[in-house]
């Protein structure tokens, strides 16, 4: 939280923290307290009652070092400010942010207050802990009169002047969105391209809090669009990486470039994939940003969306075509980040897309080979049935390829009767076969030893075999035609690994079922 937060959240509004908690310490006397209260509520009897008669000390601090003239000043309680400068109350009284009770005055936009503060005697020159003058305060928060009184009646007042982290009333004017305030320190000359110490101006600065009226008024005055931070960054990178298209919109109405990039190559591509704002990531592409553009570590956009799992984002580059299979400078696609952090949505999007399965990143290993190592079971099995599906059964789809949804063909079997095979493959993987059987299916069924080791490596005891045999079964299933019949085919598998009565088994529950239904149409027609 910065000074300024701080000091927002301590305000002196009715609203704010009650009187009984922050500002009632038990260091206070009741007297003291009664007498921050009445001048805060601008209670002139009882303030002088206080003063004359219970001879409470003008200058009583609270636990946040405030004293009455603060709370006086922050309400704009002329009376009571006159009272109390005229019974000695210290006008330069520091609270515990470094707050004046000038500077009060001047953050809640009273101007009477700080003219009766200044004509008693009080610096217009001072500074908050922040770095805060009254100009600061009075242009954060858009205190136009008060900024005219400072222009026109004080002298020394430096316009260009940078707080602690060398912001100037121009850039927290511009940052809260304050039009007036901005074109009121425009009409005073003071410099429009002033940099903090982060080498922002006041457009990063509102291309940042998306102030797109702001950022409008100064670039119509000549502001450069294109003008860069200290990280490279120019105000089209800071609002795609904040999420603010209305700023974007802006800004490519004074011929913004969408591919300038940063210190680091970063495209406003690049922040907008990473942070998922997938209506700034389509602006931008209709706009001619580059889809494949990479940064210093040689990541695309479609690599920062897999890494930031942007589900939604990673459709929309997919969709426009951007390349899925560029490696990183670390030999990474975009499968293996979104395996890697075990994102099972971004690997099925990216499967979808056919993404390569076999291209192997720095230390040697495939996405398979990652999913494994992660003990990420469901992509295991997503990505070997999406192996099977390009390579075993891609004839069959081929037609259905591009329109299908990549959630049906790799969740989900697509086999007429798969919903009542997953009992009997259930039933077949934990109660019937033997803890070899389930690796002579898979090399009957012509699973390759790399996919065996990715089932096998997820090991919880001696009865692994179990839940590797139903892994398998489903895998398998999953690739089976919609025209095949698969009880004949799982009869052929049993017989071929020497299962034969397992087998038989199989085909008579399959004879069964099969005469069961026959009999219960019959039954229905008749």
């Amino acid at each position: 939280m910065t000074q300024v937060d701080e000091v927002l959240r301590l305000t002196l509004k009715e609203n704010d923290c009650g009187m009984s908690t922050i500002l009632e310490p038990s260091s206070m006397t009741k007297g003291e307290i009664n007498f921050h209260k009445a001048a805060k509520e601008n209670d002139l009897e009882s303030v002088r009652k206080l003063l004359s008669e219970y001879h409470v000390n003008v200058n009583c601090k609270n636990n946040l070092d405030r004293t009455a003239l603060h709370w006086a000043s922050a309400n704009g309680n002329i009376d009571v400010i006159e009272k109390l400068v005229e019974d000695g109350a210290d006008l330069e009284s520091k609270d515990k942010y470094g707050m004046r009770p000038v500077l009060w005055a001047a953050w809640f936009g009273h101007l009477e207050a700080i003219k009766v503060l200044i004509t008693g005697g009080a610096t217009p020159l001072c500074t908050n802990k922040q770095g805060m003058g009254i100009l600061h305060c009075a242009a954060q928060n858009n205190h136009v009169g008060v900024m005219n009184f400072i222009f026109e009646s004080l002298e020394n007042m430096n316009i260009n002047e940078g707080e602690i982290t060398g912001r100037t009333p121009l850039h927290l004017a511009s940052e809260a969105g304050h039009i007036e305030a901005v074109m009121r320190l425009i009409d005073m000359s003071c410099d429009a391209n002033a940099r903090d110490k982060d080498g922002k101006t006041a457009l990063h600065l509102a291309a940042e809090a998306g102030k797109s009226e702001v950022i409008r008024k100064l670039l119509n005055l000549g502001v450069e669009v294109s003008d860069r931070d200290a990280d490279g960054k120019t105000a089209m990178h800071i609002a795609a990486e904040e999420g603010h298209l209305n700023v974007i919109e802006v800004l490519f109405d004074f011929d913004a470039k969408a591919d300038t990039e940063t210190i680091k190559e970063m495209s406003p591509l690049h922040f907008a994939t990473s942070r998922g704002h997938s209506d700034i990531v389509t602006t931008l592409i209709e706009h001619g940003a580059q889809l494949d553009v990479v940064n210093f570590q040689g990541n695309t956009p479609l690599h920062l969306a897999a890494l930031g799992n942007q589900s939604e984002v990673t459709k929309i580059l997919i969709k426009k075509k951007c390349q899925v299979d560029i490696q990183n400078y670390r030999q990474q696609t975009a499968l293996h980040i979104g395996v890697e952090a075990g994102y099972q949505d971004i690997v099925e999007i990216l499967l979808g897309a056919n993404a390569s399965l076999d291209l192997r990143e720095k230390l040697g290993k495939t996405p398979l080979q990652l999913a494994a190592r992660g003990s990420f079971v469901a992509i295991v099995d997503m990505i070997i049935k999406a192996e099977r599906y390009y390579e075993v059964t891609r004839d069959y789809h081929e037609k259905e390829l591009d329109d299908l949804d990549p959630h049906l063909y790799l969740r989900q079997p697509r086999h007429p009767s798969a919903a009542q095979m997953k009992d009997i493959l259930w039933k077949l993987a934990t109660k019937q076969l033997k803890p070899g059987d389930w690796k002579k299916l898979a090399l009957y069924w012509k699973f390759t030893a790399e996919h065996i080791r990715a089932i096998e490596h997820q090991y919880t005891g001696t009865h692994s075999y179990k839940e590797h045999g139903f892994r398998l079964l489903m895998i398998w299933l999953h690739g089976v035609r919609k025209d095949e019949n698969v009880m004949r085919l799982l009869f052929e598998a049993l017989s071929a690994i020497e299962r034969r009565n397992l087998a038989e088994q199989i085909r008579r529950r399959a004879d069964f079922r099969r005469e069961k239904f026959c009999m219960n149409s019959l039954c229905s027609i008749t």
